[in-house]
């Protein structure tokens, strides 16, 4: 008689439903550990703006924003494109300086949403219930962060690292800074050479 312990049938349980909706996989990190800062950065603010990824000095990224923008616009900006540039499936640690950028991603997000049940666009805060600020690039931001293994690491801004600053954050903050100023002076901004496994 076959032996049918570890069957991946059981007989006693109904099978699902063919059309039952099926819970994403999220991928499996692989790979080294990837440490990245991000940073924004305006002048005027609001006015011209850009945030910045930094790994190395050959593993980096920015990103203009289109139009007006804010300090807190860069930030997401920088954090929405380090996680479009880095492989979901590799563990990342986000080194930032703006709890307002990350609070929004991990905390406030929830009920904002609903738990996810309300788009961006229908997104309110406050006992006004005033729209987001945002919206539109936190929810599209917080969507690459689904199912990616992100631990988050606060830097002090401006600051020396032994006064509790983190030496790629500066780095980030330097690489947006340069961009705001192409953009102020009309010149093209450096994007950077990228995540070079992607």
């Amino acid at each position: 008689m076959p032996d049918t312990q570890g069957s991946l049938f059981d007989l006693d349980e109904p099978a699902p439903s063919p059309t039952a909706p099926v819970a994403p996989v999220a991928p499996v990190a692989v790979g080294p550990l990837v440490v990245a800062a991000t940073d924004g950065s305006c002048s005027p603010n609001p006015g011209p703006a850009a945030g910045a990824w930094y790994v190395s000095p050959t593993c980096w990224g920015v990103a203009p924003v289109d139009g007006l923008g804010t300090n807190n616009i860069g930030e997401l900006a920088a954090i929405r494109a380090l996680l479009q540039a880095v492989p979901a499936d590799r563990p990342l640690e986000i080194v930032f300086d703006s709890t307002y950028a990350r609070d929004c991603l991990t905390v406030w997000i929830r009920g904002w949403s609903r738990g996810g049940t309300l788009p961006p666009s229908q997104w309110t805060r406050g006992p006004k219930r005033e729209p987001v600020k945002n919206a539109e690039l936190i929810g599209s931001t917080a969507a690459l962060l689904a199912g990616r293994t992100v631990t988050w690491t606060k830097a002090k801004a401006h600051v020396t690292v032994r006064a509790g600053g983190h030496a790629l954050n500066h780095e980030a903050d330097r690489l947006a800074g340069e961009a705001v100023a192409a953009l102020k002076a009309g010149r093209p901004v450096s994007r950077g050479p990228g995540f070079p496994d992607a």
